[in-house]
């Protein structure tokens, strides 16, 4: 949460921060400013002070709604200097300059963070090394201190993903019902002008429920048919027919408007009916994600889990990542991820590499298990998003059913 920045500062020996870049698509600062809509802004912090907001005049109302102290760029004489430059790359530099020895001084340990320009960040700091000598501009490229702060969830936030996640569920409701409108002919779902319904047509459908509910679909939702449910982030071919029998994964992961909290759920349909070899598949897939969750605690190593499921899955004559780590069939992914501002986050359900991550109070991450078999045509995945209280209670804000079949009218 925010309120372990200052912890965190000082165990990684920071005594600053500065976060760049407008607020939409930034995770770090639509966290740190509330979600108000900026689109120019830089959040400095000093370890141990509150944070300030410096923002451009027209957006002084939005900069208000963030609760933070705020600041006018003017009020650094912004545009005076970019007159006097006549180079912004320069006057850049000064105006940070300004900034930084204002907020923060000329000596220290200063972290870099947010959603930039690459080069021109990486030029900015830069030029700033050479007018700043006493402060050093420090990256952190795993478990920064926003990953780990932003891994616990205060109840507002909680309760938003909750909100989602309940929005979430109903466009599956809905889609099935959809789905479930359309006449069969020939094995194919058919519009009412005789042509057969297609991914596109799903898709445009599932897009226009998303909007209606005040969400957006910034990754692109994932509607898998056939083989194409076998390779596990293949979104759907806008061309391909919905037939019987074919297994859909359907993968939905909305936020809010404005690059807010998203949701993640997924489930696997079979239109009318599932094959046997798809049925039993689909059992051991629900059957590893019910063991999984039973078995989970509080502060538990989330890498277990991964472990759990590949073992879950082996026994039952499953290749997986862990017997073979080059497999395209099988279990081929981590069992999940954390959620909130970002649609990957920390906890991370992995067991690759050293990964100390532990399914902490207040985290919110999802639990996905899934089989895929490209080569014979199918592949299956469910995934629920699950909630650890402050008591280490854990519960699942997914409010949907796991049925396989769609049964048709």
């Amino acid at each position: 949460m925010k309120t372990d920045l200052d912890r965190l500062m000082a165990e990684r020996g920071l005594d600053a921060f500065i976060v760049l870049g407008r607020a939409h698509n930034n995770p770090i600062m639509y966290y740190l400013t509330n979600g108000a809509k900026l689109t120019v802004a830089e959040v400095v912090k000093r370890r141990g002070q509150p944070a300030v907001l410096i923002h451009g005049d027209m957006e002084r109302d939005e900069a208000a709604k963030s609760g933070l102290i705020t600041r006018s760029r003017n009020d650094y004489d912004f545009i005076g200097i970019l007159q006097q430059e006549g180079d912004r790359r320069k006057a850049m530099v000064r105006y940070f300059a300004k900034v930084i020895v204002d907020l923060i001084g000329v000596r220290g340990n200063v972290g870099v963070y947010g959603t930039a320009d690459v080069g021109a960040t990486l030029a900015l700091l830069t030029d700033l090394r050479q007018v700043l000598p006493g402060i050093e501009f420090v990256g952190e490229a795993d478990a920064s201190i926003f990953d780990i702060a932003m891994m616990t969830k205060d109840a507002n936030e909680v309760e938003r993903i909750r909100r989602v996640g309940q929005l979430t569920a109903e466009i599956v409701a809905e889609t099935v019902d959809f789905l479930r409108g359309h006449a069969v002919r020939d094995g194919k779902l058919v519009r009412r002008d005789g042509r057969p319904l297609t991914v596109g047509d799903v898709k445009r459908v599932i897009r226009r429920m998303i909007l209606e509910r005040g969400l957006e679909d910034p990754e692109e939702v994932i509607f898998a048919v056939g083989r194409d449910a076998g390779v596990p982030h293949s979104h759907g071919e806008e061309q391909d027919e919905l037939v019987l029998g074919k297994t859909i994964v359907y993968d939905i992961f909305p936020r809010e408007a404005g690059g807010g909290y998203f949701f993640d759920m997924t489930r696997t349909f079979c239109l009318g009916f599932a094959e046997p070899e798809v049925k039993a598949t689909y059992d051991d897939v629900r059957g590893c994600m019910e063991t999984v969750i039973a078995a989970m605690q509080p502060d538990g190593l989330a890498r277990q889990y991964q472990e759990l499921a590949c073992d879950y899955f082996e026994a039952r004559g499953h290749p997986t990542i862990r017997s073979d780590r080059t497999t395209l069939s099988g279990y081929v992914h981590s069992l999940g991820h954390g959620i909130g501002l970002q649609l990957h986050a920390r906890p991370s359900l992995s067991s690759i590499g050293t990964n100390e991550d532990r399914l902490v109070r207040g985290a919110v991450f999802t639990v996905e298990p899934g089989l895929y078999y490209p080569e014979r045509g199918f592949g299956v995945r469910i995934e629920d998003v699950l909630y650890v209280d402050e008591n280490g209670q854990f519960h699942n804000l997914t409010n949907y059913p796991k049925d396989l079949v769609i049964e048709m009218k």
